[in-house]
């Protein structure tokens, strides 16, 4: 049976949970593991943390502990690339053992937390992240809780698993193709190569080329069909992507596609993002606003491209609240 005694009658007794201290040179962390057995030299340390009384003894039948509830959950949770070590202060953090993006099953983690006694707080669903990265803080709120919680936490992890995991980033083959008049004819110079390169950058990846075209459907297309009989994983379409009548690019994504995903999204700057899918390869149409805003829906998608996600359009209408990037620190 567990009980609350005063420290000084804790003395040969084992602590029954970690204990925080916060210290005047700035610490805080565990100052006592669980399982220390107390001692009288110990009396004046734990005071000095603000400890009068301690709990001591074992829970009833039916009840489990802190961290043996978040730690026997874990496995039920997580998926590729995730890995932990043992609860501390009855916290468990999943962290990325990949480089890649993280993904969360986001019904899953409003089922676990809506569920009782535990709470996982993540960082965003499909952010960029490298090894070693915190991804995950679990705990229960009180110092113990029921079986049956530990019990439906499991089912819950079972039913959606994985609810936490991290894809790891793949080499890609590109093709860019930079479309316009204007451009093909060296009327202007080209802004787009330079912004393209830097973005891709990030990734490991292969340029197929980089070609400029007319505005001329025939003359796209026979350029995107050379990239994929090349087996292009992602062919990156720029310019011509407006309303305008000599704008056909997301017509040729379109015609291109066995499946187009989406023309058009709910993310200001780069509204007018295209995404359709052939075979494999994704078609990317990439708004104008990619030239001169430093981060646009194309930065949100590249990662899950590199991914190789299974991009459905319910992942690009979701992004309407927190769609508007305009003086967010990305």
């Amino acid at each position: 049976m567990l009980r609350k005694v005063k420290v000084e009658e804790a003395i040969g007794k084992p602590l029954f949970h970690d204990l925080t201290g916060i210290m005047a040179d700035g610490f805080k962390g565990v100052v006592f593991k669980r399982g220390h057995i107390v001692e009288e030299s110990d009396i004046e340390k734990l005071k000095n943390i603000g400890k009068e009384n301690l709990f001591v003894g074992e829970l009833d039948y039916g009840f489990v502990h802190e961290e043996d509830a978040i730690k026997e959950v874990a496995d039920d949770l997580i998926g590729e690339n995730i890995c932990y070590k043992d609860p501390s202060e009855g916290k468990i953090t999943f962290k990325a053992n990949s480089d890649g993006i993280f993904v969360t099953n986001r019904k899953g983690l409003f089922e676990l937390n809506n569920e009782g006694d535990y709470t996982f707080a993540t960082i965003p669903s499909y952010t960029k992240v490298f090894s070693g990265d915190n991804l995950v803080g679990g705990r229960i709120v009180p110092l113990f809780t029921k079986r049956e919680e530990v019990e439906n936490i499991k089912r819950i992890g079972q039913r959606y698993r994985p609810i936490f995991e991290v894809k790891k980033f793949h080499k890609l083959r590109v093709g860019i193709i930079i479309t316009g008049n204007e451009i093909y004819t060296a009327r202007i110079d080209d802004l787009f190569e330079p912004v393209i390169r830097e973005k891709l950058s990030f990734y490991d990846h292969e340029i197929l080329g980089i070609e400029k075209c007319p505005d001329d459907m025939n003359y796209i297309k026979n350029v995107a069909k050379g990239y994929l009989e090349r087996k292009a994983d992602l062919i990156v379409f720029s310019g011509g992507m407006s309303v305008d009548p000599d704008d056909i690019t997301p017509t040729i994504i379109k015609d291109m596609s066995d499946k187009l995903i989406i023309q058009g999204i709910p993310v200001q700057p780069g509204n007018m993002l295209t995404v359709g899918i052939k075979d494999k390869t994704y078609l990317v149409g990439v708004p104008g606003a990619s030239i001169h805003s430093k981060f646009t829906s194309f930065d949100i998608f590249l990662p899950r491209f590199f991914a190789k996600l299974d991009l459905k359009k319910e992942d690009f209408t979701e992004l309407g609240e927190g769609g508007l990037l305009a003086g967010r620190k990305c």
